[in-house]
């Protein structure tokens, strides 16, 4: 019975292994300008014995690191509502300073996903879609008990807050002076009645 675990907790820290290869290389050149053969030569592998454990091939890789970023967010919003959610929103600008590969991967990989023709371009609508949807839901949760300013549209203010993070991160990159956990608190203040 020992062996299968030890094999399949072996499996599994190679495919960790190889996602952080992937992260790295798609890091650099972007998921175009990458290939699986030299994420396979960066892990000490085969583009064959890659494919044993990501049989979709670089289109499998790209999903499995922006679920695993996704994940970390997830994380910190899981079972809040209403101002905790927002208030979770800056924690998760706060975690991005400290990921500043992942930021930037992510926002290579949004740029290019604007492509119809891109793999990860449905990733990237829906993602947005349901971020908005959920930043949106607590926005009106905040509204059903008074706490939103005069005039607040909880739609028009969750895309606005959504764009305000990607903004953030886009100009941190760019090496703007910019601390954007607190930049994120204030926007999301100034659409609520008592600060967070």
């Amino acid at each position: 019975m020992a062996g299968p675990r030890g094999e399949y907790k072996k499996s599994a820290m190679r495919r960790e292994q190889i996602l952080d290869a992937a992260f790295t290389i798609f890091s650099k050149g972007g998921y175009t300008g990458s290939s699986v053969n030299e994420i396979a030569r960066a892990v000490g592998m085969t583009q064959t014995g890659l494919l044993h454990h990501f049989a979709g091939g670089k289109v499998a890789l790209l999903r499995a690191i922006l679920e695993r970023r996704d994940a970390r967010a997830e994380t910190i919003l899981a079972e809040q509502h209403g101002r905790e959610f927002l208030a979770g929103l800056v924690e998760i600008s706060r975690t991005q300073e400290t990921q500043r590969g992942a930021v930037q991967l992510y926002t290579i990989l949004a740029a290019e996903a604007t492509d119809p023709d891109h793999p990860a371009h449905d990733y990237f609508t829906e993602r947005f879609t349901r971020i908005t949807d959920a930043v949106a839901a607590a926005i009106e949760e905040v509204g059903a008990t008074g706490g939103l300013a005069d005039g607040v549209d909880p739609r028009r203010a969750a895309i606005e807050l959504v764009a305000t993070l990607e903004g953030l991160e886009l100009l941190w990159l760019n090496g703007l002076d910019i601390n954007m956990a607190e930049d994120m608190r204030r926007r999301i203040n100034s659409i609520l009645t008592t600060p967070l």
